[in-house]
């Protein structure tokens, strides 16, 4: 990741292979969909008592350096502007979890089970609740973790495979799990929670898993 020139306004953009390829043949590469986001932004720094008044509420925000870009909208599109080209907008609709952003997976004493914990996403606006859709549940890593969800169910591999298993799963609740007897140190897991349609601001969840890879000695308490 690089730290772009400030002073300078410019596009930076990277390429898939079929964009280059075009640029190659002299094709048009045929753009019709694009997202902003603000990863990077530090809103905190928004100061309503500047001594310079209105226009430098925002200098220090303003002053910033740019990310470059890079190829993986985990990334660099974590935090999403939503909207379309509406005005005098004062409250954009968000995905929440009224059971909080970060949860654990318990080991149970005394075996290799764990217990599952239950993302009920709900979106509001304005500080209310309202209807929505089906969410997408995005899970980073798989490995050695269970995803159910209406009735089906999603497996990943043990933690020592080699590749990242990211897996989405479409519905109103997503239980998550560890594997029986496959967790052999704690780990910190990013649930990413979106609406289907993609309607509302999305929200991260990071969940801890607990090792659970041996029956515990009796003598040391759980792990």
């Amino acid at each position: 990741m690089g730290i772009l020139d400030n002073d300078t306004v410019i596009v930076d953009a990277i390429l898939t292979k079929l964009g280059r390829n075009k640029l190659r043949l002299g094709q048009s590469l045929g753009i019709t969909q694009y997202a902003f986001g603000d990863t990077g932004v530090d809103y905190t720094l928004y100061n309503p008592n500047h001594p310079s008044g209105s226009d430098s509420y925002g200098s220090a925000i303003t002053s910033l350096p740019m990310l470059e870009a890079v190829p993986d909208d985990d990334v660099f599109m974590r935090s999403k502007l939503y909207g379309i080209g509406q005005r005098g907008i004062q409250n954009f609709a968000f995905v929440d979890l009224p059971d909080g952003l970060t949860r654990t997976i318990y080991h149970i004493p005394k075996g290799i089970e764990s217990t599952a914990i239950e993302l009920k996403p709900r979106v509001y606006s304005a500080g209310k609740e309202i209807s929505a859709n089906n969410f997408r549940f995005t899970v980073l890593d798989m490995r050695g973790l269970m995803a159910k969800n209406e009735g089906s169910s999603v497996t990943g591999t043990a933690f020592n495979a080699a590749d990242i298993d990211k897996r989405q799963l479409v519905g109103t609740s997503l239980s998550l799990n560890a594997q029986g007897g496959q967790i052999s140190r704690n780990v910190t897991r990013t649930v990413n929670i979106e609406l289907a349609d993609g309607g509302a601001a999305p929200v991260q969840v990071a969940v801890t898993v607990q090792k659970n890879t041996a029956v515990d000695d009796p003598g040391a308490g759980s792990s």
